[in-house]
């Protein structure tokens, strides 16, 4: 179809550049739609007229942001993230939003709100910091955004990684800092899994991880964003429990011990291989048992299962791998390596 025919692709694409910036230009919701600047202009604009984007700035620089329900700004010198959460819980509260009547929810953004400023604070080595609020009957979200060096260069430095994708991938592992002596570098770990989807932006890339769905990804920024953008929401009917969540990974008898780690995000080329599998098993032996996950993964090379549960394991015995989510073609891949492994779900 021509460009600028079919403006159904509109909406999405503002939900996507959305779901991992604070604001977009016609531009770059008409790049990835597939239409004219003209069209996606139009679209914006109605969106404006309805109370659901603000539009800021003129012409090409011009911005559309979601409208917030409140937001501030904080120089991060000397900001201490246990006041402000504190400050705006209680504007929170004065509003009397029907989704804290689920007493999880207040729970989680507690652990989750502080956790992310903090991060900010301690490793963005950046200048300020936006706070946002979205608050409706269905979920509240915030979103903190620090001018910062990013979170993923910040992970790859210290890590000497190759790229912003690896970084991903060891923050997906959890027990990843950038400054372990006042970290344990749980709190994007278990905020992931706490909130009912978590947004994590940073250079060119973008890491969601949709809670209810079970699933997670790795996206591609259309412009590359400077510091760190992160979004959690948490939806009014959740379920989860943050003691819950700390007991599955953390027994309280022998603390934090577990992992759970997506084959499909160290994924770079047509499979997985030998050298992706090395850079996986990278540090896993600070864990007793980790899940490898395969749900999503077509196919994998026999390097890769070679390479983790007989060369990797063979060397860490202290660490149990336990593949979960393989189809049919990865199980049969596992017996025909002859390799014996103990089954997850």
């Amino acid at each position: 179809m021509a460009k600028g025919k079919d403006p159904s692709r509109i909406p999405e694409a503002i939900d996507q550049l959305l779901s991992a910036n604070d604001s977009v230009t016609s531009g770059e919701v008409a790049k990835v739609a597939g239409v004219t600047r003209q069209a996606a202009s139009v679209w914006l604009r109605a969106m404006v007229e309805h109370g659901i984007l603000v539009h800021e700035g003129t012409g090409r620089g011009g911005r559309y942001r979601k409208v917030a329900t409140f937001a501030y700004r904080y120089p991060l010198g000397g900001l201490r993230e246990d006041e402000v959460w504190s400050n705006e819980f209680a504007e929170i509260k004065r509003r009397d939003p029907v989704v804290l009547d689920n007493s999880n929810v207040g729970s989680i953004l507690n652990f989750a709100f502080t956790e992310m400023l903090n991060n900010a604070i301690d490793h963005s080595k950046g200048q300020r910091v936006d706070v946002r609020w979205f608050i409706s009957n269905e979920m509240i979200a915030f979103e903190v955004e620090d001018d910062g060096v990013g979170v993923f260069r910040n992970v790859r430095d210290e890590r000497d990684l190759d790229d912003d994708v690896d970084a991903i991938g060891e923050l997906a592992k959890g027990k990843q800092t950038t400054a372990p002596i006042a970290h344990s570098g749980l709190g994007i770990y278990f905020t992931s899994r706490m909130v009912s989807r978590f947004v994590l932006s940073s250079g060119t890339f973008v890491w969601t991880v949709d809670s209810p769905r079970d699933d997670q990804a790795i996206g591609s920024l259309p412009v590359e964003r400077t510091g760190t953008f992160v979004r959690c929401e948490v939806d009014s009917d959740t379920q989860v429990v943050p003691n819950d969540v700390f007991r599955s990974f953390a027994p309280l008898e022998t603390g934090f011990n577990r992992s759970t780690v997506r084959v499909s995000l160290f994924e770079k080329g047509v499979f997985v291989s030998r050298s992706e599998a090395k850079r996986m098993g990278a540090q896993l032996e600070m864990f007793d048992e980790v899940e490898i996950d395969f749900a999503g993964v077509e196919q994998v090379g026999q390097g890769f299962i070679d390479e983790l549960f007989r060369v990797w394991q063979n060397a860490h015995p202290g660490t149990r791998l336990v593949p979960i989510n393989a189809n049919q073609a990865v199980d049969a891949l596992f017996r025909m390596s002859g390799i014996t492994v103990p089954r997850g779900r």
